[in-house]
């Protein structure tokens, strides 16, 4: 039984002398899925190979895959009007699969892959005002969730695994994390973090919570749950933005925002300026300007 290269591994397929894409593809996946890879990457996964992948390559062996085969592909999918991100994440699955079985000696020489280019979104964030009151539309049982991803910035699922015992004071400490089929994970990066809230959510949760055992769960809520119902919070304020966005992203540059501000001001007050404006105007610079 041959090992995986990336995670050592037994892998859970032998290679035989007429291998279809497809086959191995399904093969990659299952491996993946045992071997403790998130559900929503395996997930996004099964979806390209189901409707991408599978239609395209149908039973084509992997060793008669060319670097033409790839390019036709890729052109295949420009021509389904799919978004450029879309494609790379779909053709990267595709080499991935294709830099195991290489590395695995399968096949003696991989396909060239076209680069394609994907325009970075801006990332879009929401001041404090604005998250208060989409607060302020949610349903009483979500409210201590979100307040709590406003206030730390920490990621959904991490949230979603809380326990009582985690929050101690006004410090939140997280050691795992919810993935979207509610399965117990570790935190993305395996750390253990360290989050700090307000004195009033402290003594908030303090009150309401001080029953709870320690092992008990802080939340019960489904993910889909939870992005129908900020959906809806959000729509009554006027405003679309993700719930990862509005939260974590929205901590950052609410962040850099005030950094920002406190270094202004900071010039201003060196320069003895009266009016924020002239500071801003002629002597604000960043590092592009830097020489």
């Amino acid at each position: 039984m041959k090992r995986c290269p990336t995670c050592g591994t037994e892998l859970l397929f032998e290679v035989t002398a007429l291998d279809p894409v497809c086959k191995l593809m399904q093969s990659r996946i299952n491996h993946l899925e045992v071997s403790g890879c998130s559900y929503e990457h395996v997930r996004k996964l099964k979806s390209f190979l189901s409707h991408h992948i599978g239609p395209f390559m149908g039973d084509r062996d992997v060793k008669a895959v060319s670097s033409k085969v790839v390019f036709d592909f890729y052109t295949a999918l420009l021509q389904r009007g799919l978004a450029s991100k879309t494609i790379k994440h779909i053709l990267d699955a595709l080499k991935g699969l294709f830099s195991q079985l290489y590395n695995l000696e399968v096949i003696t020489k991989l396909p060239a892959f076209p680069k394609v280019k994907v325009k970075p979104q801006p990332k879009r964030w929401i001041d404090t005002e604005t998250q208060l009151s989409i607060l302020g539309n949610l349903p009483d049982k979500y409210k201590l969730y979100v307040q709590i991803l406003f206030e730390t910035g920490m990621r959904p699922g991490e949230a979603r695994a809380l326990r009582r015992r985690d929050i101690a004071g006004s410090v939140i400490t997280v050691e795992r994390a919810l993935d979207e089929a509610n399965n117990l994970r570790p935190t993305k990066t395996g750390k253990i973090y360290k989050y700090q809230i307000s004195e009033a959510l402290s003594q908030y949760i303090e009150i309401n919570y001080r029953n709870y055992l320690p092992e008990a769960d802080m939340f019960k809520l489904s993910k889909t749950r939870i992005q129908v119902t900020w959906q809806k919070a959000c729509q009554a304020v006027g405003v679309t933005i993700p719930l990862y966005q509005a939260t974590r992203h929205s901590k950052a540059s609410q962040i850099n925002a005030q950094c920002e501000l406190d270094r202004l001001c900071k010039v201003k007050e060196a320069l003895q300026h009266e009016s924020a404006a002239t500071t801003t105007k002629h002597y604000v610079l960043g590092q592009k300007e830097k020489i």
